[in-house]
């Protein structure tokens, strides 16, 4: 954090841009990951202005690796334990336009704790 001549607080924010592909998931009528994630942002997305914003506080294992890291970017969370607030009546509201991240994330592939219980459930697949 550091001030400027107007008082005025900075901090670095921090945006994700993964570059993993695009996912083809078969998921049906499954909406687990959209109401149990919290999409990050890349940096075109957060100045879209298309999306809510939150911020969440980077993990230890982030600001150890890098000192400078500010708040990740996300969307805005609606409940306490993340989920999308794009996520309305049982289905997303943008999903033409819905992030990056939503495009290219795979229960199959990436661990992520509330997901793990569908891909073994759905796709046989047991992560750790």
């Amino acid at each position: 954090m550091k001030r400027n001549k107007y008082n005025i607080i900075t901090i670095n924010l921090t945006s994700i841009d993964s570059g993993a592909p695009i996912s083809d998931v078969p998921c049906g009528s499954c909406t687990r990951c959209c109401e149990v994630l919290t999409p990050f942002l890349t940096p075109e997305e957060v100045t879209s202005g298309l999306y809510p914003l939150s911020l969440i506080q980077p993990d230890k294992e982030m600001i150890l690796e890098n000192p400078n890291v500010g708040p990740l970017v996300a969307m805005f969370k609606k409940t306490p334990k993340g989920g999308c607030s794009m996520f309305i009546d049982n289905k997303c509201s943008i999903y033409d336009y819905r992030p990056r991240s939503c495009r290219q994330f795979d229960c199959r592939t990436q661990n992520h704790p509330e997901t793990n219980k569908v891909a073994k459930e759905k796709f046989g697949i047991e992560r750790l």
